[in-house]
């Protein structure tokens, strides 16, 4: 969406088609929850553990009709670690890791896994298990406090049931006689450990979520994930394909907090940071349930806005928010599908030709403020035709050793919409955001379409051949067409060597020379084009423009409200 975030993951592509395809819906328009649930650690990027502090304390605990239960308290600035019950490894340098047991037993290091012995039967609450587990550890033995359907007190990390068993004669001998019995391995369990890894609590209640809050002493209220200081509260969850979710639940506006100083520069102008206010928080309502199955609403990546947390905070881009609180645009009394970008190059794109809707709301529109100097207006890329045929073979195509690459059709807006790409043994067309797609570098995008291709090192400087009108204007660029002779139909291919075709009088009307196999793009924007150009915000404040005109110009029909 920014200039700071188009550098990254191309899969929010992927999130601007779905967002696209969401209803309308009236209901939803008009609630506005005052919490926002953002994914922190999920999917691949899930985690194996996490360290939580607060300054001033933190306490462990569910909720229960919206009352908090506290299981566990830990002092200012001391942590606890909270860890996925399942197999570890501890090496001879004393780091800790986690192994598939699927994959083979690692031969080296004391491993730990989720089999576990109960001691005893059920204790009648977390004061019961407390009081229990002391005696058993008076005893020798290393016993902790359970929350699974109810209190239990259990021992050891075994990485198999043949361990565990293998252990009760040792710890009959210990407990003298008390029943003892193994415990089978669960996915929904998350231990909680001291600062110095001593086991305090398993919670492996599916009733309720495990939540950790900063306590009521610290102000302001955050608390630490890995150091990392955020607003609100952490919950702790266990999903088949995103183990463990680590999500902060934190209100709307402090969300904001985190996110608009990501998107925008803090010192713009403060008419267009309120505007990225604005255009935030509609993206954050709208976006509400997308990630339903891990049970939030949003990711901290640039699939759905970046955000920072508390440390990335502005004084500017707080007070941006403020200053919008509760401000949403809307077409028709609902949300709009919100987007933005960091540089047109002086003029937006209508939606149809980006993801393919007509949106009545995202139009193409003059940017006239934007200025020539400002980040990426213009750029260029340089690309081989070795470059471009290993693109090509990345997404497996092959039309052979590259010719040339042309731009066939434009929108209005000036940027390309089929992008024909032509070899030896073929030719293949790109449309659309495609086009930036397979020119991107590094797993991200090509700045923008707005962009024209030349080849230099041919006497034209320009490596293409092109039919000449009777006023001596460019019609068509011949390379990678067809020409029908009267020996044939063949194709035009640059390696083939100059092109001429001769008139009536013997002057010639195609010109050409071989492109060197280089193609330069030159260019002007950054990003896909639709919505809001952020450096045009910027000049469009600067030029005396309120947010909500802003948010007007680039947004046709909506209201700010």
């Amino acid at each position: 969406m920014s200039k700071k975030s188009w550098h990254y993951i191309a899969a929010v592509i992927v999130v601007c088609l779905v967002f696209l395809a969401l209803p309308n819906n009236d209901a939803f328009a008009q609630t506005y929850p005052e919490t926002i649930r953002v994914g922190l650690y999920f999917g691949s990027a899930s985690a194996s553990s996490v360290a939580l502090s607060a300054k001033s304390g933190i306490e462990a605990g569910y909720y229960k009709d919206n009352e908090f239960t506290a299981l566990l308290t830990e002092k200012g600035g001391a942590q606890l670690i909270f860890r996925k019950d399942a197999h570890f490894i501890k090496s001879s340098s004393g780091a800790i890791s986690e192994y598939n047991p699927n994959e083979g037993i690692p031969f080296d290091g004391e491993t730990y896994g989720p089999y576990h012995i109960q001691i005893g039967d059920k204790a009648a609450d977390l004061a019961s298990a407390q009081k229990l587990c002391s005696d058993y550890r008076a005893a020798g033995v290393l016993a902790y406090p359970v929350f699974e359907d109810g209190w239990s007190v259990w021992t050891g990390f075994y990485s198999d049931s043949g361990k565990a068993d293998k252990d009760l004669p040792n710890l009959s001998s210990k407990l003298g006689g008390i029943p003892l019995k193994v415990i089978d391995r669960s996915a929904s369990r998350i231990i909680v450990y001291s600062s110095n890894f001593e086991p305090l609590l398993i919670f492996g209640d599916t009733n309720y979520k495990l939540t950790v809050r900063p306590s009521s002493s610290n102000d302001p209220k955050l608390i630490s994930v890995n150091s990392k200081p955020y607003r609100g509260e952490i919950e702790l969850r266990r999903f088949s394909d995103s183990d463990m979710t680590v999500i902060n639940i934190v209100n709307i506006e402090q969300y904001l907090y985190g996110v608009v100083p990501r998107e925008i520069e803090s010192n713009a102008p403060m008419e267009a940071l309120k505007a990225q206010a604005v255009a935030a928080r509609t993206f954050a309502y709208r976006s509400m349930r997308s990630y339903k199955k891990w049970d939030f609403d949003v990711v901290n990546t640039v699939s759905s806005q970046v955000y920072g947390g508390y440390s990335d905070e502005k004084a500017t881009t707080n007070r941006a928010v403020d200053e919008t609180k509760g401000i949403k645009a809307l077409y028709n009394g609902s949300l709009i599908s919100m987007h933005y970008f960091s540089s047109s190059g002086g003029m937006t794109e209508d939606n149809i030709y980006v993801w393919g809707s007509d949106i009545p709301y995202l139009k193409s529109v003059a940017d006239p403020y934007e200025a020539g100097n400002s980040y990426n207006y213009t750029w260029s890329r340089t690309f081989t035709a070795e470059d471009i045929k290993m693109k090509l073979f990345i997404s497996a195509v092959e039309i052979g050793d590259i010719v040339t690459m042309v731009a066939d059709e434009y929108t209005p807006a000036g940027r390309v919409n089929k992008l024909r790409i032509v070899g030896t043994k073929g030719s293949i067309t790109y449309s659309n955001e495609d086009i930036r797609i397979i020119l991107g570098e590094n797993g991200g995008y090509l700045p923008s379409r707005m962009f024209t291709i030349s080849s230099p090192g041919s006497d034209t400087g320009s490596g293409t051949a092109s039919v000449m009108s009777a006023n001596g204007k460019s019609t068509l660029n011949v390379y990678g067409n067809k020409a029908v002779t009267s020996s044939g139909v063949y194709d035009i291919l640059s390696s083939s060597g100059p092109v001429k075709v001769m008139g009536s009088n013997n002057l010639a009307i195609i010109t050409g020379d071989v492109p060197s196999g280089t193609f330069v793009l030159t260019g002007k924007g950054w990003g896909h084009g639709i919505g809001m150009s952020q450096e045009g915000a910027k000049g469009l404040a600067r030029n005396g423009y309120t947010f909500d005109q802003i948010l007007k110009h680039y947004f046709t029909g909506i209201t700010v409200e």
